[in-house]
């Protein structure tokens, strides 16, 4: 991605440094700062490569989505490491990181660090980067994965001027992950190589956030399939005029896909990516599931296998990977016919009464009920039977006019009439909403 010194070619043919214009398209819109532009990044305006030594380890704290991007303008091939702590704790970063927190992001000024000028020959030769990305630390501590620049981006579509049939136009993407984890990464790169991101995570709430989209003009859109399901139901989700709508982190199901297309003149694509092998495939051809054809080798195309029903993806570029170079996703897969379906977890799998259930599957079928938004199924320890399921619900407005016990004995009933009886969940209970992790994804505690 970078040319010499880091400097990025701009779509309209420029380059950043001393020649370039002092002006260019918007990259990050947080309505609290001027724009920062592709010439600012061309330009290193916060001026980290004047903070960060050639060949230091630094750690990204935060939820700056311009220090992200800026850093990864800057300083692929300076700095020997980067670490997207972002708002974990910063131990979990390395102990001799320089820490770089933008100014006015809750930090003042002086949390940069500062090493003087680089001398000339401080730029003689590139430094090869690892970009470090942790897991949310939700189920335990975070775990750490390395990735090079060219597996994070392996998935991005640069915008180039509309010449040529298949060229794409450019798209305003509004920010709703953390912008330090993979799904939020992915859209600050999409930024970089010719869209704008706005960024609004200081709003109060997704209300509030979806109407500040809708006022800058926000066209596009990635979020979990939960996080979907919560807009569809927000009051702001009918100022929306949406054009690119984005799903992952979780399955996304049939019946969610075809409700995005029934609400928005948009293309909707669901893609496949995790913090271990970075972004694999996409698809966009309104189906849940991939494609079985692309399990089949094919150059240019992420190498894809099934091994004991679990997904596994080629991706050398991350330190997961094992030695032929594939990373176990850990995501239980079924092919059908000419498709691959997702049906849950590994970790998620337990043993009910001799059964395996997956929690996916019953939450599934629990959403299909007619008194049902959105549910979660969790497993939990049982001296009797090994395991049970739990659930929570959201109710539709058909079920919110039930009482608890009502509304338990139906979905219990209904799950009955379609899964074996070990798939029953115990106890069903209603709430008005589901708490999501710093990942978007629903959280099973």
């Amino acid at each position: 991605m970078n040319g010499p010194e880091g400097e990025v070619a701009d779509h309209d043919g420029t380059r950043g440094g001393a020649g370039a214009a002092a002006v260019g398209r918007p990259v990050v819109i947080d309505g609290r700062s001027p724009p920062l532009t592709s010439h600012d990044l061309h330009a290193d305006v916060l001026g980290l490569r004047r903070r960060v030594p050639r060949g230091a380890t630094v750690a990204l704290v935060g939820q700056s989505s311009r220090l992200v991007a800026s850093a990864i303008v800057a300083l692929e091939g300076w700095a020997a490491r980067v670490e997207f702590v972002g708002d974990l704790s910063p131990t979990v970063g390395s102990a001799e990181a320089v820490v770089l927190r933008e100014a006015g992001d809750d930090a003042p000024a002086a949390a940069y660090a500062s090493h003087g000028e680089l001398s000339a020959g401080d730029a003689s030769t590139d430094v090869h980067t690892l970009w470090r990305v942790f897991s949310s630390g939700t189920t335990g501590t975070p775990t750490p994965t390395d990735h090079s620049l060219d597996s994070l981006t392996r998935r991005i579509r640069p915008v180039r001027p509309a010449r040529n049939p298949g060229d794409r136009e450019q798209r305003r993407w509004g920010l709703l992950f953390s912008p330090t984890r993979m799904a939020g990464i992915q859209v600050v790169l999409q930024a970089i190589h010719g869209d704008t991101l706005v960024d609004a995570h200081h709003a109060a709430g997704l209300d509030e956030r979806l109407q500040l989209f809708a006022g800058a003009g926000v066209d596009a859109l990635s979020a979990t399939p939960t996080m979907w399901r919560m807009i569809l139901r927000s009051r702001a989700c009918d100022d929306l005029r949406l054009q690119q709508i984005t799903l992952g982190g979780e399955i996304a199901t049939q019946s969610l896909i075809n409700a995005l297309r029934r609400r928005f003149d948009a293309r909707v694509t669901h893609v496949y990516a995790s913090t271990e092998a970075g972004a694999a495939f996409s698809v966009s051809d309104g189906r849940e599931g991939f494609p079985r054809h692309l399990l089949e080798p094919a150059p240019g195309r992420v190498a894809l296998e099934i091994r004991d029903g679990v997904l596994f993806v080629r991706a050398p570029g991350s330190s997961t990977a094992q030695p032929d170079g594939f990373v176990c996703t850990g995501d239980l897969v079924e092919p059908r016919g000419d498709r691959v379906y997702f049906v849950g977890r590994k970790s998620q799998t337990v043993n009910v009464g001799g059964d395996k259930v997956s929690p996916e599957r019953v939450e599934e079928l629990i959403r299909r009920h007619p008194a049902v938004h959105d549910a979660v199924v969790t497993p939990r320890r049982s001296p009797i039977t090994g395991w049970i399921l739990t659930a929570r619900v959201v109710p539709s407005p058909l079920g919110s006019g039930l009482d608890p016990d009502e509304l338990q004995s139906a979905l219990r009933s209904f799950v009955a009439d379609h899964l074996p009886r070990s798939h029953t969940p115990a106890s069903i209970t209603a709430v008005t909403e589901f708490f999501l992790s710093p990942t978007g994804k629903v959280s099973r505690a």
